[in-house]
């Protein structure tokens, strides 16, 4: 008999195999854990052309994808899964507990949700780049050298071309509305803060450039008596592969244990 069902949330350009460490160890804890790809997330789109139908998805489409899984999951009747988001699967997670489909929540690094301001130069940069690249109705390629200096810094360099060969387009879609989300007319990343009841863990590296403390704090700060925040140091935004992964890995597990059960 399992502890139960955890759905564990990927962020952008990435697939369901960054938690492939995550999982093993919350599997030997006696969790049945479940890591699926967004819709044209898979390893098969790595390295390739983005796929026709990418730039048409949309947050909706990624939660009705995700909705549908946990559906699948956990039929009428068996508890509701624990949600483990990271940067873009952390917005997500948000957003499918708001709708009463997660027991408790895990955020790593994530995302902000709408009417969350920027805290950094960094991120303001970011959005005047995206801005500029007119993003909304094109896929985004993985870029190297941004991924290398602003997520994966904390990696060592022999890894950072592994990691990289296994990235794949994203939506521009979602970024223009998860990072220029005051543009949105339907207010896709919005989360209703009074409809997020669970028990919730927000996990962010001290050195995060993308999505950086003071932007984490002000998530958890959403969630007044069912938030707890917690800064890691020298961690970066990528998480999987830094030299702190094991450290997340149990302070996760070990808070799902006392949280989530």
């Amino acid at each position: 008999m399992t502890k139960g069902d955890i759905l564990l949330l990927h962020g952008a350009f990435v697939g369901g195999w960054v938690f492939e460490k995550m999982r093993g160890e919350l599997n030997r804890r006696g969790w049945k854990t479940h890591a699926p790809d967004l819709p044209f997330h898979g390893s098969e789109f790595a390295g390739a052309d983005p796929h026709p139908d990418l730039r048409r998805q949309r947050l909706t489409e990624y939660r009705a994808a995700l909705t549908e899984e946990i559906h699948r999951l956990t039929p009428p009747g068996h508890p509701a899964p624990v949600l483990i988001g990271h940067s873009l699967g952390g917005l997500l997670a948000q957003q499918l507990a708001a709708q009463n489909l997660a027991r408790a929540a895990v955020l790593l690094a994530p995302v902000a949700p709408w009417g969350i301001l920027p805290k950094t130069r960094w991120e303001v940069d970011t959005i005047f780049g995206l801005m500029k690249a007119h993003v909304m109705d094109k896929p985004v390629v993985p870029d190297f050298q941004l991924a290398a200096k602003y997520s994966m810094d904390r990696i060592p360099a022999a890894l950072q071309r592994d990691i990289f060969a296994r990235l794949v387009p994203e939506s521009g879609r979602v970024l223009y509305e998860t990072l220029l989300w005051w543009m949105d007319w339907q207010a896709e990343s919005y989360v209703s803060a009074r409809r997020l009841q669970v028990p919730m863990l927000v996990l962010c590296g001290s050195d995060d450039k993308v999505t950086p403390p003071a932007t984490c704090r002000a998530v958890a700060r959403r969630y007044p008596g069912r938030a707890v925040f917690r800064e890691i140091p020298d961690l970066s935004h990528f998480t999987f592969g830094e030299p702190q992964e094991e450290a997340v890995i149990a302070m996760v597990a070990d808070w799902l244990d006392e949280h989530a059960l």
